[in-house]
Order: structure tokens, then sequence, then C-alpha cells
């Protein structure tokens, strides 16, 4: 995959005139896949799935498209991470003993993947949501990626829409560019990126999205697992995956970007639940952002350092920050971006509060 097109189809699909003008515009255009290797040079891996259950068929779409993967050997980790009593069972699964469901009812993505994390025996952990399908080459790129270069400790996947039916879903690739940030392979380290962007590491769109991700275990043991102070399920709804891939660099590690590992994401259907995701996206950035002060007080420094150009980059005009050459989302969307941002600290606060309270 090259790049996406953005066009109206008819009942007929997309005209002709489209078709063939793709077809001359990327003819020439070599392919960037990973040579396909051996399966023995491929590490055991273990996919771990958040769930809170909301939507049962597609959690069992999650798992279906994991099952039909092209991998030598992986399993399946299921994490249920409802709280409560009388919970109806999740949905039978195919796949046997590939599949396991262990229980994790601590609230919030992190510590459900942190579950996940302790039951596995997998070599390297790859995650996606269960909102999510996942192409059936995903994880043999992913794997292949890990198998040819020894640096890379994290890696991060291209993200497209499973579906754009309403405006409200064309409206999140338009805001945020979908979830990736490119359709080029890279490397991303200090070392590496020193001087080329003035964001680095700090700026979010370079790491992917945690509905595609994925880690050597080593890595887990060198610097811990997601943060349970933040992350969807919290108070302070974001943020855990991208702040594991900082934490990751900050550190001395190299994250990767690999376009050919492809996970399509469902995203919000209405006006309403996109305005919300908006607001949480703001929330979970800026509580990500608090979270590593309180850590460790000298990201404050960097991050003061990078605020006149973060400003520039929020405030740059609709049709500079989006991939459509005519964005429709509403203006008040970075209105709710921003509220977010501003209740981002507080939220953070509640969150460990609440965390330390229930604990």
């Amino acid at each position: 995959m090259v790049g996406v097109v953005v066009a109206r189809a008819g009942s007929d699909g997309l005209p002709e005139s489209v078709l063939q003008q793709l077809a001359t515009t990327y003819s020439n255009v070599e392919s960037s896949l990973p040579a396909r290797l051996p399966d023995e040079m491929l590490a055991k891996a273990s996919v771990v799935v958040p769930t809170l259950c909301r939507n049962r068929d597609e959690l069992v779409r999650t798992v279906e498209s994991l099952l039909s993967l092209d991998y030598p050997d992986f399993e399946v980790i299921v994490v249920d991470n409802r709280f409560g009593t009388n919970l109806d069972p999740l949905p039978d699964f195919p796949g046997g003993e590939r599949v396991r469901v262990v229980a994790e009812p601590r609230r919030g993505v992190s510590a459900a993947r942190n579950r996940g994390i302790a039951v596995s025996i997998g070599d390297f952990l790859a995650f996606t949501d269960d909102d999510a399908a996942v192409s059936p080459d995903w994880l043999r790129a992913i794997g292949t990626r890990f198998a040819l270069d020894a640096e890379v400790e994290g890696i991060g996947g291209l993200v497209l829409p499973m579906e754009l039916e309403t405006a409200p879903q064309l409206w999140f690739e338009e805001f945020y560019g979908g979830f990736s940030p490119s359709f080029r392979a890279e490397k991303l380290s200090l070392r590496l990126l020193k001087g080329t962007d003035p964001m680095f590491p700090y700026a979010v769109g370079r790491f992917g999205a945690g509905c595609n991700m994925a880690y050597r275990r080593a890595t887990f043991e060198r610097i811990g697992g997601f943060d349970v102070n933040i992350g969807g399920g919290t108070l302070a709804k974001g943020g855990e995956d991208v702040a594991m891939a900082v934490e990751l660099v900050l550190t001395g590690g190299t994250f990767a970007y690999e376009p050919a590992a492809v996970v399509r994401h469902t995203h919000r259907r209405t006006e309403a639940e996109f305005m919300s995701q908006v607001f949480n996206y703001g929330t979970g950035l800026t509580a990500m952002y608090t979270a590593m002060i309180v850590r460790d007080p000298r990201h404050l420094i960097g991050m003061i350092r990078r605020i006149p150009v973060g400003l520039r980059y929020l405030t740059r005009p609709p049709a500079q920050r989006s991939p459509s050459l005519t964005p429709s989302y509403p203006r008040r969307t970075l209105v709710h971006q921003v509220l977010g941002m501003v209740y981002g600290p507080l939220a953070y606060i509640r969150s460990l509060v609440r965390t330390h309270w229930l604990t």
C-alpha cells in the first residue's frame, strides 16, 4: 500500500476514470513490502486484546481475523476488563487452545494489557482492540521487522478505517489523518531524529495507535508495563500507548513504524460519538504529558521548549492539517480538542487518586 485516495463511490463502485487515473499514477511504484522470511526465523508471538465486550459481534470479528493470520506460532489472549457481578460470559471463540480468556477487573486498558503481558508466553507481544480487524499478514510484517532488525524494540503499524459510511467517520480521517503517520517504513530514536523533528519524541503522531502496536518482551522487562493511571477506561481517557513509545525512545530504545502491518478500525458513527472522542483524545494527550512530568520532572523542560512549535501545529488551518483537500469536519472540532486538553491534567489527578483509593 502506498497511499489513500478519497473519492465518492456510486452504487457500482468507483468511476472508471478514477480507477484509470490511479492505475496510471501508481504504475511505476515499487513494492516496499518486507521479504518473506522462512517460518523458523519468526519468533513466537502473543496477541493481547482487551475488551469490555460492548459489541459482541465486533469482538468475535476481531478474534476471527486473528485466527486467520498467516503466522507460524502465536497465541491470542482476550482480557475481560469488565467489572461488577452477574456479567454475561464472553462469546464462544473458535480457535481452541490458541485463544485464552483471562479476567482483569481493575479498570482501564493499561491494566488489561499488563494482565495480558503477565500471562503471555510469546517472545514479543502485539496489541489490538476489540473494534478492529487485522490483515492476514499483520503479524508476519511485525515479526519480520523484529527478526531483521535487532535494534527495534517497538513497532507501530498502519491503521485504516473499517468503513466510511457516515460523515463523522470521514471527519475522523480528516481531522487526525486517521491513526497512521505515513505509508513509509521508518525508525525512530533520539539518535536518528536529532535535529530533524522539533516536536520529537513528544509529538504523538509519529508512533501510530494502540490498536496496532507491538513490543519485545525484553522491553517490558526493561521499562515496565503500561501506566495504569492513564488510558481508555480510566478518568484520564487515553495516552497510554504513546506514553509507552515515548518512554522506550527516551530510555535509548528504537521504535519502528511498519506500514505493511495493517489493521482496520471501526470509527465512531455519530456526531456525538465523534465529538466525545475528540474531547477524550485531547484529555488523554495532556493527561499523558502530566503523568510523564509527575514521574520525571525533567520532562517539563523538554515540553516547555516545544510549546511554540506545538501551538503552531495545533492552530494550523484545516486545509494544512488534513489529508483531504476539502476537509468537512465542523470548526467546533478543534474547540472540543482544546477543552479536552485543558481538562487533561485534572483528569490525570482524579485518575491517580482513584487508583490509589481502589488499591
